[in-house]
């Protein structure tokens, strides 16, 4: 299946959470992937260039790599495939339900009056099997290779942050949270009114400059390496990697991100202070989440050109 039928076989109805890790974030996992594949395999990385500098949308792309040149221009590169999908949010390009599939966490101490259908909410997973499928056939046009690559990219990101894989129903939220969305949150950096969902979304990266991402992705990589990750001593096959991935996130939701300590409110005018303890301890996940995502993200972005 091509691309441009994608949108038509995964449309779906559901109002979607914001951008799973902001485009800062995505930013440092590509970064990380870049550090991986130039030490490990410079020859996968140089075919994925390849395949992005056809990428059919030029605009974001001149704008990231600027002026830059060698080196630096091919991870601006890389850093943009991993972001383009936000960046073209609300436009013709934007699949909304592909950068989430929402399973439901009962809240035990308010259940909801209906128990809600164990199905997810959100095409992600489709969509990673279908970009996959393109990102990875030789013989698929490249402008479309290039696009799915990007899908791929950002995808593999979104499903490390839990409140992509996961939403709250309770008696204050009987239909579910959106994946946090309906919670609002100050934050802790700024005092501002926002989203429990975004406060996981920016909790890694808030610097859109690539010299900031890079410097960020190198931090993490030394605080967080390949060996201290027992998870990467059995990754998955491509085709399951989603699933396996999803079901870790999910995972943390309950005990984490909808802890008994999250306090939060139904308007943003209201928009209480959270706790510190829950603060560090999100933070500090989200970084191994993150972390983690680049460097399987450099695991799959080999598995894309093993057949070219």
């Amino acid at each position: 299946m091509r691309l441009p039928l994608l949108a038509t076989a995964l449309a779906l109805t559901l109002h979607a959470p914001a951008q799973a890790w902001t485009r800062p974030g995505h930013m440092v996992t590509a970064a990380i992937a870049y550090d991986e594949l130039a030490a490990r395999d410079p020859k996968a990385l140089q075919k994925l260039l390849s395949i992005a500098a056809q990428h059919p949308d030029r605009g974001p792309f001149e704008v990231a790599v600027g002026r830059a040149t060698g080196d630096e221009r091919a991870r601006r590169l890389f850093m943009e495939l991993a972001r383009w999908p936000d960046d073209v949010r609300g436009g013709a390009q934007d699949h909304p339900t592909w950068h989430h599939a929402l399973r439901p966490v009962i809240d035990p101490r308010s259940p909801p009056p209906k128990t809600p259908a164990t199905d997810s909410a959100g095409a992600a997973n489709e969509a990673f099997a279908l970009n996959v499928k393109v990102a990875s056939d030789p013989k698929a046009p490249i402008s479309e290779r290039a696009m799915a690559v990007a899908w791929v990219f950002h995808i593999a990101g979104d499903i490390h942050q839990p409140l992509h894989t996961a939403q709250l129903f309770s008696g204050r939220f009987p239909t579910g949270d959106r994946g946090g969305g309906l919670q609002h949150v100050r934050d802790p950096k700024t005092g501002e009114p926002i989203s429990l969902h975004w406060f996981w979304d920016d909790s890694v990266n808030r610097d859109g400059e690539p010299e900031q991402a890079l410097a960020r992705a190198r931090d993490l990589t030394t605080r967080y390496p390949r060996a201290s990750f027992p998870e990467l001593g059995h990754s998955p096959a491509v085709a399951t990697a989603f699933s396996a991935w999803a079901g870790e996130s999910y995972r943390l939701a309950g005990p984490l991100a909808y802890r008994a300590d999250l306090v939060s409110a139904d308007s943003a005018d209201k928009a209480p202070e959270l706790p510190g303890a829950y603060v560090a301890d999100v933070t500090a996940q989200a970084e191994r989440r993150l972390t983690l995502a680049g460097y399987r993200l450099a695991d799959i972005a080999q598995a894309l050109v093993a057949a070219d």
